[in-house]
């Protein structure tokens, strides 16, 4: 399962991107949370302390410019 969280800023697409995260992890799905904002603000909807969320290096998959290309909330039932 796929899920793509979009829209224009300010409505709540990190919120509701962490929510579905932890719920569908609650629910026995392994999930990896992709944050595509330039904000990167989703370390810390799901939790993750500061220092932690410091760490995160972000990616780019083109590899030029400032901004990922997609963000995806991605879950598999194990």
């Amino acid at each position: 399962m796929k899920i793509a969280v979009t829209g224009k800023g300010g409505v709540g697409k990190t919120t509701i991107a962490a929510t579905l995260a932890l719920l569908l992890k609650d629910d026995g799905y392994d999930v990896i949370a992709v944050d595509a904002d330039p904000d990167a603000n989703l370390a810390g909807a799901l939790g993750f302390p500061p220092d932690l969320a410091a760490q995160i290096i972000p990616r780019h998959p083109s590899g030029a410019g400032s901004r990922p290309a997609a963000a995806v909330v991605s879950a598999r039932r194990t």
